[in-house]
């Protein structure tokens, strides 16, 4: 079947087009890059998002939608919707002309949906010919609202284009070989001490070859990500990808004395208030151990490595309690395990059935049920080894917590069979860590769960020109550090009332590493000084000079290149300093709107303070991690999106006012979704109903005989309570989303528009699109247009919009 699906697809010359290049202006009621997309608001506009290389990397629509697609729609439907929009719409994409559908990998796998209030996202994986996909672009993330899809995230692959090794790939023995040695070269560990996890071939789709993958464990800790191209003439594989799944945080610079905290206390100033912890952790031999199904905090002292920290005893005291002296390393540790308790508690009444497990970024699948996974976090304190790298006292990566000798706490393995799950690893320098350190790591294990794409481990091209492209996908390393640090401020906001109040002016500045740190109020800038903006320092919006701050302007500027981690992408240390993102956020997080020029004084903003805001910039912030932004624009983007789709439109306004002042986001940008609020009892925008307003329509206007229609949860009307004319009787049928009807029986008459018509049996003939496991489609029909039959014959419900 593969041969034969293979011999249909022609290889052509796809040349992709460069997404990086300015688009025409459109004439008006239309949008998008090709101008093809029709608008349904008043103003609409769009947005791509681009790779490095030029390749697009995602495309959102404000104020249209790229395609229909109702709440419920089952695979199937979502499938070929996408298809028939990719097909339609290539060079929206970045696609050549003449795509078909067999060009697309899209395996009829299940589609893994995750709901974000009124916006939905819906998840496809890609395959290249009979390979699957690895890095940034193997999952294509549909955002869609309860109307359509109104973004995707993903460059699509596309397989007319003839990959390296497409014809004979390298062994095993020799790509195993290779990756070992690559692994050893660049982490410095001993080759004999690495293993590889899982090694397959894969399509390195930006690299546009067949390589070999596998993760490289040394002992139980997960150390890197390598792909070698699958070149059989070599006998050491090229490198294709290296990735250090390490978050590193932030360095010495910013270590200060803590003696004890209280989430209501001052934090920054000492005396500090000391907080009596109760009984917490799991009972062993009579000792209390620093440990619960989240969180587990081990003493690493005088741990040489990764796997010895992992393998160390976990730190106990024999009692009931905890009352450890402040100053002491047993406080140390006790509090920072309170404090990332209290962390988890937070973000998990917020993400509770919504992280995403780790284990398919190594090729497995994991053996729990979608919305069934929770992360386990393994904190190792104080290792006599520098474990995040020489300048860094702290990090989080992946690890895989699957040894023989690790503590049991230590390994999360579920109660049916399957693989041990990867558990979240941090790294802590000493016993005693400031208040800026913890709730900016625990911010990067938030965003190692929150999707499968994994915002911080970027895909390093390694033969890509040594260059930093600011505004596409070469961000995802300063933006991972910012994105932590949005986190933290969530954290202070919500947990801490004394550090998270407005003119706590210390917060911003102890935990950013720029110099113009203040927020952005007249408080904490009396004098007038200028706040920062998002623009580079060569913008002619950029009033930056000599006498300014040397930060004022933060955007990352071509030159930050960040060689450590390989080529092609801006300098993750850019990230500790966008003060303009921390300003924004500050304001944001407090509801208010601070004045432009001195001085700093600030209105409310009544929409998002009845939200309220602290909760709606916190799903915000976890939402734009699940889509994997990737780029600061398409970061802000998902954060306005979100607020818009869930808050409503005066709540973006005020948003987009706070971004708009910094920089961050065009003044004018049009409402970024269509978003009518299904639920709130008011028919608005497209819906047909809602709840109890029916918008006048009866049971008459749809040629019935009498009765009363109803409004569903998706905001459709039903006509079930409605009369047939014929007998009489109520309407009966059901409104949900449903499978394709099986075959056998006659096929269903259709009207004049080729629609299929009311009435036909459930068991009419339709032949539900096939598709093999590799995603190639092998049919007949010219062109591979199989889709427009299916959506045709697809079941109309008996609803009226």
């Amino acid at each position: 079947m593969l041969l034969a699906c293979s011999l249909l697809l022609a290889p052509v010359d796809a040349q992709r087009l460069d997404c990086r290049v300015p688009a025409a202006s459109c004439r008006p009621g239309m949008t998008g890059p090709a101008c093809d997309l029709p608008c349904a608001a008043a103003a609409c506009d769009y947005a791509r998002y681009c790779h490095g290389d030029g390749d697009t990397y995602g495309l959102a629509a404000f104020g249209a939608r790229l395609f229909a697609l109702g709440p419920g729609e089952p695979d199937w439907l979502v499938r070929l919707r996408l298809l028939q929009f990719i097909v339609d719409h290539p060079r929206d994409l970045g696609l050549a002309a003449g795509l078909r559908a067999r060009d697309l990998g899209l395996p009829a796998a299940p589609i893994g949906r995750v709901e974000a209030g009124a916006l939905r996202l819906l998840r496809l994986r890609q395959h290249y010919r009979e390979w699957p996909v690895f890095g940034a672009d193997a999952t294509l993330t549909l955002v869609a609202d309860r109307g359509g899809v109104i973004g995707i995230r993903g460059a699509v692959v596309d397989g007319r284009e003839d990959y390296a090794f497409v014809a004979a790939q390298a062994g095993r023995d020799v790509a195993v070989a290779s990756i070992l040695a690559h692994a050893a070269a660049r982490t410095g560990l001993a080759r004999a001490a690495l293993r590889p996890v899982r090694a397959r071939l894969v399509a390195f789709s930006r690299a546009r070859a067949l390589g070999w993958a596998a993760a490289v464990f040394h002992g139980p800790a997960r150390v890197a990500d390598v792909v070698v191209a699958a070149d059989p003439r070599a006998e050491l594989l090229p490198l294709l990808s290296f990735t250090d799944p390490t978050a590193a945080g932030l360095g010495d610079a910013l270590a200060f004395e803590v003696r004890a905290e209280a989430l209501d206390g001052d934090i920054f100033t000492a005396p500090i208030e000391t907080v009596r912890l109760p009984t917490a952790g799991s009972l062993s031999d009579g000792n209390v151990r620093l440990a619960d199904e989240q969180v587990v905090l081990i003493d690493a002292a005088g741990a040489e490595s990764r796997a010895q920290a992992l393998a160390s005893p976990i730190y106990g005291q024999l009692g009931g309690e905890f009352d450890a002296y402040p100053d002491s390393r047993e406080y140390g540790l006790q509090n920072s395990y309170y404090l990332l308790r209290s962390f988890y508690a937070h973000t998990d009444a917020f993400m509770h059935g919504r992280w995403d497990s780790a284990l398919p970024t190594l090729g497995l699948d994991s053996a729990l049920p979608a919305g069934q996974f929770a992360p386990r976090l393994v904190v190792a304190a104080d290792p006599a080894a520098p474990l995040c790298g020489a300048e860094a006292s702290w990090c989080v990566s992946s690890a895989w917590a699957g040894a023989t000798d690790d503590p049991p706490e230590a390994l999360q393995h579920p109660l049916v069979p399957g693989p041990h799950e990867v558990v979240g690893a941090m790294y802590l320098k000493g016993a005693n860590h400031s208040p800026s350190v913890l709730p900016h790591e625990f911010g990067h294990f938030v965003d190692l769960f929150a999707a499968p794409g994994l915002m911080f481990e970027p895909f390093v091209c390694m033969p890509c020109a040594a260059d930093c492209h600011p505004g596409t996908t070469d961000d995802v390393l300063p933006l991972s550090e910012t994105y932590a640090s949005l986190m933290a401020l969530w954290f202070y906001r919500a947990l801490y009332p004394a550090a998270g109040r407005n003119d706590s002016c210390a917060t911003l500045t102890r935990l950013s590493l720029g110099e113009n740190r203040n927020p952005h109020n007249a408080a904490c800038r009396p004098s007038g000084a200028d706040f920062s903006r998002f623009v580079a320092d060569d913008d002619p919006a950029c009033t930056n000079d000599e006498n300014d701050f040397l930060d004022l302007c933060d955007l990352p500027a071509q030159t930050d290149i960040d060689f450590t981690e390989g080529t092609g992408l801006c300098d993750r240390g850019v990230g500790y300093a966008l003060d303009s993102w921390f300003q924004a956020f500050w304001e944001l997080l407090h509801a208010e709107s601070c004045a432009t020029a001195p001085p700093y004084e600030c209105t409310p903003l009544p929409a998002l303070a009845a939200a309220p805001a602290a909760d709606a910039l916190g799903r915000a912030l976890l939402y734009a991690a699940q889509v994997s932004s990737s780029t600061y624009r398409g970061f802000a983007d998902d954060v306005a999106t979100y607020v818009a789709c869930n808050h409503g439109e005066a709540a973006y306004a005020e948003l987009n006012e706070v971004l708009c002042h910094h920089q961050i986001r065009p003044c004018a940008a049009p409402m970024p979704a269509l978003c009518e609020f299904c639920g709130d009892g008011v028919r608005s925008g497209g819906e047909a109903c809602d709840g109890g307003d029916l918008g006048g329509q009866s049971c008459e206007d749809f040629g019935f005989a009498g009765g009363t229609p109803s409004c569903d949860a998706s905001c459709q009307l039903v006509v079930e309570g409605c009369m047939s004319p014929e007998t009489g009787e109520s309407v009966t049928g059901s409104t949900g989303a449903e499978e394709p009807p099986t075959t056998g029986g006659e096929a269903p008459t259709t009207g004049a528009t080729g629609e299929a018509t009311e009435g036909w049996s459930a068991g009419a003939a339709f032949v539900a699109p096939h598709a093999s496991e590799d995603g190639c489609a092998c049919d007949s029909q010219a062109g591979g247009a199989w889709w427009l039959a299916a959506l045709g014959l697809a079941r109309r419900r008996r609803r009226a919009r």
